[in-house]
């Protein structure tokens, strides 16, 4: 039912297209189980013909576009006082994305919080977007659902899947926060070195945007079975873009997607559909393979990844509990986390510390992993923020909620 609702929202409102960034709080407004925590967009599921709840919903969105279409005219009316609406305290609830700036500054994208941080050096985190009812403006005034994925360009300039509410957000170095495109279920974000952003979705989407704004969908057909669920991106000092292809889920009219692989993009090539290998994992999601080739082991659920200055690959085996390693020689170790999911090994060796469903993944330049680590029972334990320390290969927790 929640599914159905949900699909009749997004075809009236395709209809009838709403003023800009309306359509997520529309969607928003109604209230839906998250059945899929690590998850971060469930896809839609093929209607069943059931008249009675169709009808029943498209009532219901009915009412909730004309209550939404009236309470955004009065938020705008500066009698109506729609700009004061508490925001909920910050804090670190369930960390998905991170980005690392050229000057070492953190940011750490909140999913179930729905806020952006910046992550101090002393440990705290400060708010820099989300929690708020507004659109475009000042970020900290934004509402912004479920955000995923962060990467950051040349000019310190942030950019920000907002997964659930399909767009992709920008927020400058003023605090002013733009929305660049509309597009379902955004998660990873990645910045060439000209400037050109790229975007995936969750629908196996891969989307080119310029400076100019000018779009285009990269032809990714050439790539093998199955089909593509893409998580995090990154680009290695050649220019080649990789991107992991998270776990299997149901797929847009019931079809499987995800493959548990790293796939890397030739973009230097220009040729349609884009060149691209499979460089770890072997389409079935599992564990094996450290201490061999890549492409001959099991992945399972990856997610963030960065490069670090050597060129080794890192990403996040989050189904696994680990971060995971591939040298240049396309040797893949774990480098952190035993494969069990918990919390414990602080100032001692990575690879005998817990960490539970790892996502987000950022590094410095002097070789600092930052790891999103959600933490699967935040009741009993709260989600952190570690730092994985490539050089003695120690971690540490530097932010907790």
């Amino acid at each position: 039912m929640d599914e159905l609702i949900r699909d009749t929202m997004h075809d009236a409102l395709d209809a009838e297209p709403p003023p800009a960034g309306l359509r997520a709080r529309v969607i928003a407004s109604v209230p839906m189980r998250d059945r899929t925590r690590r998850r971060p967009l469930r896809p839609r599921l093929q209607r069943t013909g059931q008249f009675a709840a169709g009808f029943v919903a498209g009532l219901l969105t009915i009412a909730v576009i004309a209550g939404l279409l009236y309470s955004r005219q009065a938020l705008s009316s500066p009698s109506s006082g729609g700009g004061s609406h508490p925001a909920s305290a910050p804090r670190l609830i369930s960390p998905e994305g991170i980005a690392v700036a050229a000057d070492g500054t953190v940011y750490v994208s909140d999913y179930e919080g729905n806020r952006i941080f910046r992550l101090l050096p002393g440990g705290d985190l400060v708010s820099i977007a989300g929690g708020g009812v507004g659109l475009d403006g000042k970020a900290t005034n934004a509402y912004l659902w479920h955000p995923t994925g962060l990467a950051l360009d040349h000019q310190g300039n942030l950019f920000v899947a907002d997964n659930s509410g399909g767009s992709v957000r920008h927020i400058d170095g003023h605090g002013v926060i733009s929305t660049l495109t509309s597009l379902y279920g955004t998660y990873g974000l990645a910045v060439d070195s000209t400037g050109v952003l790229y975007v995936g979705t969750y629908f196996g989407v891969l989307r080119r945007i310029d400076s100019s704004g000018s779009s285009t969908d990269l032809d990714l057909s050439s790539l093998p079975p199955p089909a593509l669920q893409l998580g995090d991106m990154a680009f290695d000092s050649a220019g080649n873009l990789y991107f992991s292809d998270q776990a299997p889920t149901t797929g847009i009219n019931g079809n499987p997607a995800g493959g548990c692989r790293i796939i890397r993009l030739n973009l230097a090539q220009k040729q349609t559909p884009v060149e691209g290998t499979v460089i770890a994992g072997t389409g079935t999601c599992g564990f094996s393979g450290d201490g061999g080739p890549a492409r001959s082991a099991q992945l399972n659920n990856p997610v963030g990844i960065v490069f670090d200055t050597a060129g080794n690959l890192y990403f996040a085996d989050a189904e696994n509990h680990r971060i995971r390693r591939i040298d240049k020689n396309g040797i893949i170790t774990t480098v952190a986390g035993t494969g069990v999911s918990g919390y414990a090994g602080d100032g001692g060796p990575a690879t005998k510390a817990q960490l539970s469903y790892p996502l987000g993944l950022g590094i410095t330049s002097d070789g600092v992993i930052y790891i999103a680590d959600p933490n699967a029972d935040p009741a009993n334990s709260p989600a952190r923020v570690r730092a994985f320390r490539i050089s003695d290969g120690t971690i540490t927790t530097v932010a907790s909620g």
